[in-house]
C-alpha cells in the first residue's frame, strides 16, 4: 500500500470508487485517498474520515457480495453523519438518516461510525428493537451531538411507516474493548464493525456477544489493516 503511494507528492489523492447502495446516498461518489492518510494508517496515527470511509465500504461490498457472511448489515457515511455536518446542514443531515433508516429496515444492524471532538466511536442502531448500542473505547459520560438527530430521524422514519407508538430510542453503552493510547480511536472503530460482521452479524443481543474491555492486540489490529490495505490495493484509482 505504501509502495503504491511513493509516486504522489504531499497533497495529492487517489480515489476508491463507492456506489450510492453503501451509505444509502443520491448517486455514487469517490472517496478522496491522500498520501498522508495512508502513512497514518500504516503509522497508526490518528486516522482521518476517508479511511474510514474505505473501511466501510470494503465491509459492505463483502456483505453484499460474500455468501459466507451475513448480508444483515447496513452503513450510514461516517462523514454525513459527523458532528461537522450535524452543524453546518442539520436538515440535509436529518433527511439523510431518515432516508437510510427507511432503506435499511431489514437489516438487523445499522453501523454508523461517528466522529465527535477528536474522538472515534461506532454506534449501531437496531431499528426492530428501538436501541442504539454506543461502542466507545475511551468510555464516559458524554454529551453526543448526534443523539437528538437520530432520536427525531428515528421518529420520522416511523411516522413515515404509520406508526406513532414506539418512536423513541434507548441510548445503550456496550461494554468493549478500550483503548490503552490516545490515537487509536479509529482503529478501534474497525474492529468492532469487522467482529460485529464477522462474528455477530445475526446477534440477538450485542450486549451480550460484547464482555471485552481488554485492549485489542496488534495482531487483531493489524488483521484490520489488512484488510483495508487488501481492499484498497485492489481498488484504487490513480488521477490522471
Amino acid at each position: 500500500m505504501k509502495t503504491m503511494m511513493l509516486g504522489l507528492k504531499e497533497g495529492e489523492h487517489v480515489k476508491v470508487h463507492c456506489t450510492k447502495r453503501t451509505f444509502n446516498m443520491e448517486k455514487d461518489f469517490e472517496i478522496s485517498v491522500t498520501v498522508e492518510d495512508t502513512d497514518q494508517l500504516l503509522s497508526g496515527a490518528w486516522l482521518n474520515i476517508s479511511i474510514i470511509q474505505v473501511f466501510a465500504t470494503a465491509l459492505s461490498e463483502l456483505c453484499f457480495h460474500d455468501d459466507c457472511h451475513p448480508n444483515s448489515i447496513g452503513f450510514m457515511c461516517p462523514e454525513m453523519i459527523s458532528a461537522t455536518m450535524l452543524k453546518s446542514d442539520a436538515d440535509r443531515i436529518l433527511l439523510y438518516m431518515t432516508r437510510s433508516m427507511s432503506a435499511l429496515s431489514s437489516k438487523t444492524f445499522i453501523l454508523c461510525p461517528y466522529y465527535e471532538k477528536s474522538h472515534w466511536m461506532l454506534l449501531v442502531l437496531c431499528l426492530s428493537k428501538r436501541e442504539v448500542y454506543i461502542f466507545d473505547s475511551q468510555q464516559k459520560k458524554r454529551n453526543l451531538m448526534i443523539k437528538e438527530p437520530l432520536n427525531n430521524a428515528f421518529r420520522s422514519y416511523k411516522r413515515l411507516g404509520g406508526q406513532s407508538k414506539g418512536t423513541k430510542l434507548t441510548w445503550i453503552p456496550a461494554q468493549c474493548a478500550q483503548q490503552p493510547g490516545s490515537l487509536d480511536c479509529g482503529y478501534y472503530v474497525m474492529r468492532f464493525m469487522y467482529d460485529i460482521i464477522m462474528n455477530h452479524g445475526n446477534s440477538q443481543d450485542l450486549t451480550k456477544d460484547f464482555s471485552r474491555t481488554l485492549p485489542y492486540s496488534a495482531e487483531e489490529i493489524n488483521e484490520v489493516k489488512d484488510f483495508l490495505a487488501d481492499y484498497f490495493m485492489n481498488n484504487v484509482e490513480f488521477l490522471a
